[in-house]
């Protein structure tokens, strides 16, 4: 079959071209679509024929001298669809040793079926990385149920909060007690991005009670706590049992043409900040109720309670390490005839300001609390009889130069005597250890007070 006889039959749109890209011949199919005659456009250049054709094809024909094929899409309106935009892809190849063929294929329908398929893709890209942040919030919910302490909670929302938020620097920001101070417990990536302590007025999101996110700094409302310069910012407030605990705070470094947070993230960060509100507000609670049952409300000093459950811990690693513990039973001289000569607030000033002296002669180790009234004690680990008469003593000489303030009056002048025993020397039970501390402390109360002493005899030790 000839050349001209395959053009006017064959249903593909094909043009033959010169090297000089002059038009030697078109198929009918070719001049049908774009609207020209078939016949009487031999000689001609290819951009006096098909312009549009020609700007796309052009500029890459060189590279058929390389031996290339050459592949270009298109989008053009042609004669034979009016108002319709179609995709083709014109392919060129070397035809003969001096002509340039060319094969014009529409290819609308399968971009669609392409397009179709990348939004497919990406819906379930967009799924599965769902899926993935889902499983990762639930499993940060399991570790935060189990947390016994506030401090656990911090540590595992900054492990997990990298990991939820990789694009992005964060922080878990806790009001405090005071209601007056916002403070950093828990952070991630870029810390200098936001303050570590601040006061709740410098959020927006605490003041309005709600979402507050900055995606251009430059013409929005950032917070004062975000010190980075540019950036968004999100604020997404914590609220549990009708409080607000704080805010989880991401920072993103990019300022984008787009919204810099995603509606996926944040939805995510609404779920983190609930799923981090509820265990935050119960452990807190449970904090304050364990320090309401074992700390004195007027020194902040261990109880009673505290004491003996620490007493009979004490032993019990005494006797697994084979180690000594001390014991140092405390009481105020003439503390009532004081309350009475003074009033019971100059009476509980001298309490406080024996409790802050006490703690600040203690080891880190030892367990410091009040008894009740006037009576403190001092549990001391690993500490030889010898050395719990040496810090009682200590104490006692420190005591007597103890100076505090009561109702605009320096008060002072204040003894205190002590009792001493040390296991396993005074016995192997708590209760053995109590009765020689407290009867040393008898002694001591009943020689004239202002003393230390022991119930063994050889290493009493008193001092007028």
């Amino acid at each position: 079959m000839r050349l001209d006889s395959f053009l006017e039959r064959v249903p593909l749109n094909v043009l033959i071209l010169d090297n000089d890209y002059r038009v030697i011949q078109i198929s009918k199919a070719m001049a049908e679509v774009n609207g020209v005659p078939a016949e009487g456009q031999a000689g001609k250049f290819l951009e006096e024929v098909f312009p549009s054709l020609a700007s796309l094809v052009q500029p890459h024909l060189e590279k058929l001298q390389l031996g290339e094929r050459v592949n270009v899409e298109m989008n053009t309106e042609p004669s034979a669809y009016p108002g319709v935009s179609r995709q083709w892809q014109a392919s060129c190849f070397r035809f003969g040793r001096s002509e340039i063929g060319v094969v014009v294929s529409e290819i609308t329908e399968r971009k669609k079926l392409e397009e179709k398929l990348t939004r497919t893709q990406h819906q379930l890209e967009t799924a599965t990385a769902e899926i993935g942040r889902n499983s990762l919030v639930n499993e940060m919910t399991y570790s935060l149920q189990t947390c016994s302490t506030t401090e656990e909670l911090y540590n595992i929302v900054a492990r997990f909060g990298a990991r939820l938020f990789p694009r992005n620097s964060g922080a878990l920001c806790i009001i405090d007690s005071s209601k007056n101070t916002v403070e950093v417990t828990a952070s991630w990536g870029d810390t200098s991005a936001f303050e570590p302590v601040f006061s709740p007025d410098k959020c927006w999101a605490l003041r309005g009670g709600r979402l507050h996110v900055v995606d251009d700094p430059a013409t929005e409302l950032r917070c004062a706590h975000a010190t980075a310069n540019g950036g968004a910012q999100l604020c997404m407030p914590m609220m549990a049992q009708s409080e607000t605990l704080g805010i989880l705070h991401l920072y993103d470094p990019v300022v984008r043409d787009t919204e810099a947070f995603s509606r996926a993230e944040l939805r995510l960060a609404h779920k983190v900040a609930e799923e981090i509100a509820l265990p935050l507000a119960n452990l807190r609670m449970r904090e304050v109720l364990q320090h309401q049952a074992l700390r004195d409300p007027l020194t902040g000093l261990y109880n009673r309670r505290f004491f003996s459950d620490a007493l009979q811990r004490e032993l019990r690693r005494a006797v697994r390490k084979n180690c000594s513990i001390g014991l140092i039973m405390l009481d105020i001289d003439f503390f009532k005839r004081f309350n009475d000569a003074h009033g019971h607030a100059a009476g509980d000033a001298l309490l406080r300001a024996a409790s802050h002296l006490l703690q600040s002669r203690v080891r880190a180790g030892d367990v410091l609390c009040r008894l009740g009234g006037d009576e403190f004690s001092i549990l001391m680990p690993e500490a030889s009889l010898e050395d719990t008469l040496v810090r009682a003593q200590e104490l006692r000489q420190a005591f007597k130069l103890l100076n505090f303030e009561s109702d605009g009056q320096t008060l002072g002048g204040i003894s205190m005597s002590s009792g001493a025993a040390a296991f396993p020397i005074h016995g192997l039970t708590a209760e053995a250890l109590l009765h020689e501390a407290d009867a040393g402390l008898y002694l001591a109360k009943s020689s004239g007070r202002d003393q230390v002493v022991t119930t063994l005899p050889s290493s009493s030790s008193a001092a007028g």
